[in-house]
C-alpha cells in the first residue's frame, strides 16, 4: 500500500466495512480456488494484505496467522474475523516491501487480489521469496492487466484513477503476471483466466503457486 493511502480517516474504515461485508460473497467468487492452494497450508501462515480476514475460513482451526496489513483500520475486523474461525493471529502493521521476518523462515506465504495495491510489487516479490524456505511455497490469485486493445482493458484504464483513489491504491491494469516470472522463483505455476463478476475492472485473474 502506498504512503498516500496509509490509513485514510474516511476510505479506510469503508473499506474495512466493505469487505468485511462482502466476505461471503468473495467465498462464492473464489471458495473453490482457495480452497484448493490452501488446502495443505502448515501451521503458521504468513498472508500479505489480509484486509478483513476473507480467507481465515479456509485456514485449519489454531493456525497461527502472521498479517501483514499496514492499514489500521482493518485490525479491528481481523480481531474479529480470527476468534470466529479459531485463528491464532499476528498482525504486523507494516507493508509488504518492508517485512521483518528472518531469511528462509517460512514454509507458506499467500496473498490474494493484493499485489495490485503494493507500491513496490517486485520489492514485495523478493521479500516474499526471501522469507521462504527453501521448499517453501507462495500462493496467490491476483486480478491482472487485460490483453492489449481489449475492451476489457478499455474499461480498465478508464476506471482505473476513481477505482484507484478509491480502493487505496489498487491498480486495475497492473501485468502482476511478468512481475512474478522476472523474481527468479525455482519452480512458478500459473493459470491465467477471466473470472466473470459484477467488479469488471478485476475480470482477468491469475492463480497459481511458487516454490523458492
Amino acid at each position: 500500500m502506498s504512503k498516500e493511502f496509509e490509513n485514510n480517516r474516511i476510505r479506510g474504515p469503508i473499506n474495512s466495512w466493505f469487505f468485511h461485508t462482502i466476505s461471503s460473497y468473495m467465498d462464492v467468487l473464489w471458495g473453490k480456488s482457495k480452497r484448493e492452494l490452501f488446502k495443505d497450508h502448515p501451521g503458521t501462515v504468513v498472508e500479505i494484505g489480509p484486509g478483513a480476514g476473507a480467507n481465515m475460513r479456509y485456514l485449519k482451526k489454531g493456525t497461527m496467522l502472521i498479517a501483514i496489513e499496514p492499514n489500521i483500520h482493518m485490525h479491528n475486523n481481523l480481531r474479529k474475523t480470527a476468534k470466529k474461525y479459531g485463528i491464532d493471529l499476528n498482525i504486523k502493521s507494516i507493508v509488504g516491501e518492508e517485512i521483518d521476518l528472518p531469511d528462509n523462515s517460512v514454509d507458506f506465504v499467500m496473498s490474494t487480489l493484493v499485489l495490485c495495491t503494493v507500491e513496490n510489487p517486485l520489492e514485495c516479490l523478493n521479500q516474499i521469496k526471501r522469507i521462504l524456505k527453501p521448499t517453501g511455497k507462495f500462493v496467490f490469485i491476483e486480478h491482472v492487466k487485460a490483453r492489449e486493445n481489449s475492451f476489457l482493458g478499455f474499461i480498465q484504464n478508464v476506471i482505473h484513477k476513481p477505482w484507484h483513489w478509491f480502493f487505496e491504491g489498487c491498480h486495475t491494469n497492473r501485468d502482476t503476471k511478468s512481475l512474478l516470472e522476472s523474481v527468479g522463483f525455482s519452480s512458478l505455476d500459473i493459470e491465467k483466466y477471466n473470472h466473470y463478476s459484477p467488479f469488471i475492472p478485476i475480470i482477468p485473474q491469475i492463480r497459481g503457486k511458487a516454490v523458492k
